[in-house]
């Protein structure tokens, strides 16, 4: 079994403790993921993309909104999933400025053969827990993503409530 995160053995803050465990599971499922999809020739990013892509298409600034990153971040890993042939880019009808990001019989299919795989490893890695544990895990991190998004809990300055208020404007 790993020792326990101590960031000082002789003054644990468990804040600290446990901000530093969130951003280590973070990186370790990241590494687990990227291994996965490398197998099926995609990238976190590229999976992301088609997941939240559909056949009748989604605004690239709703998918930029939910992988929480600006549009132009993503576009060119939209034209690497166009090149394969799993998306396709279409104009708005309604607001021909906007690009409606269209998932394609190939990306589908391909959604459909990672997808089952995928969630049975997120499955299985969380069951190094019991089943009451993950939901209360669940809720605990739903409840400081919540507490994240209100202006009580910080900020200091006047730039980060506007960038909470940004990010809470896009849930």
């Amino acid at each position: 079994m790993t020792p326990t995160v101590r960031l000082d053995p002789q003054n644990p803050l468990p804040e600290l403790e446990a901000y530093l465990l969130l951003r280590r599971i973070n990186y370790m499922f990241d590494l687990l993921n990227r291994y996965d999809l490398r197998k099926h020739d995609l990238t976190i990013p590229q999976f992301a993309i088609l997941n939240h892509a559909t056949a009748d298409g989604v605004p690239l600034s709703e998918i930029s909104a939910q992988m929480l990153c600006d549009n132009s971040n993503l576009t060119g890993i939209v034209d690497r999933l166009v090149s394969k042939g799993y998306i396709e880019r279409q104009p708005n009808p309604q607001d021909r400025r906007v690009s409606l990001i269209r998932l394609t019989p190939a990306g589908a299919e391909k959604l459909r053969s990672i997808r089952p795989r995928h969630h049975m490893l997120v499955s299985r890695r969380m069951r190094r827990v019991g089943p009451e544990q993950v939901q209360q895990l669940r809720d605990l991190l739903q409840a400081l993503y919540d507490g994240l998004q209100t202006s009580e809990t910080e900020p200091d300055d006047d730039e980060q409530a506007q960038l909470l208020s940004e990010h809470a404007a896009t849930r």
